[in-house]
């Protein structure tokens, strides 16, 4: 496991992989930027925002309170929609991994475009709305961590381990390959939680999340 830590961390700021990155990266900023400016502008043609309440301190506060709402959605959105772009690009990144450090072995099948934009999309959804469920936990010391790490460890190990799986097994062999060695899974995707609890950080999660299971499938398959 630590030495598939190491490799991933590595193989996270490798050239090929930093490529990948910008452009995932870049995607989600410019989605964000362009949410902003629409926030910004749809609050204030909500008249509840928008008007002038006559007292000029309780505009300012008004004024404040949104802005300061709007940064705050964008900066709690980065993580889920940068992983949502960077699930475009993961097929990308397993595949420049494996082509470094396994090139004898068989070369894994690329999932159409369609379907791992779907998986993309529905993860980004379970990671946002279990996370949301989960947010009381988060205000209280010691358990905040405990849980985070929990939830994310195996929702993290689960999708990423079996989003590499399919580049060599059916659905099928996927998921039973992944739940009979679901400690060491669990396991990376702890490691992975860790890292994504660390802001801006955060946003290699996914790339290093795919190379730290292409790591763990090629050991529990050898």
């Amino acid at each position: 496991m630590f030495s598939a830590l190491s490799t991933a961390l590595s193989d996270t700021f490798s050239k090929p992989l930093r490529s990948v990155m910008m452009r995932a990266l870049g995607l989600a900023l410019v989605l964000l930027v362009l949410a902003g400016f629409g926030a910004f502008y749809g609050l204030e043609a909500i008249p509840e925002f928008g008007a002038d309440w006559g007292w000029p301190i309780l505009d300012e506060v008004v004024d404040w309170l949104s802005g300061a709402f709007v940064i705050v959605a964008l900066v709690l959105l980065l993580m889920p929609v940068s992983a949502l772009f960077a699930g475009l690009f993961l097929e990308e990144v397993a595949a420049a991994v494996e082509d470094k450090h396994y090139p004898s072995d068989a070369a894994g099948r690329d999932q159409p475009f369609a379907q791992g934009l779907w998986i993309a999309l529905k993860f980004t959804a379970l990671l946002i709305i279990l996370n949301l469920i989960a947010l009381p936990l988060y205000f209280i010391p010691v358990v905040n961590v405990v849980a985070y790490w929990g939830l994310n460890g195996y929702l993290l190990g689960r999708e990423y381990f079996e989003l590499v799986a399919l580049r060599h097994h059916t659905p099928e062999e996927a998921r039973s390959l992944r739940r009979s060695k679901r400690v060491r899974v669990f396991s990376g995707g702890v490691a992975a939680a860790a890292l994504a609890s660390i802001p801006l950080v955060n946003l290699l999660t996914p790339f290093f999340a795919t190379a730290l299971m292409v790591h763990l499938h090629k050991k529990v398959t050898s």
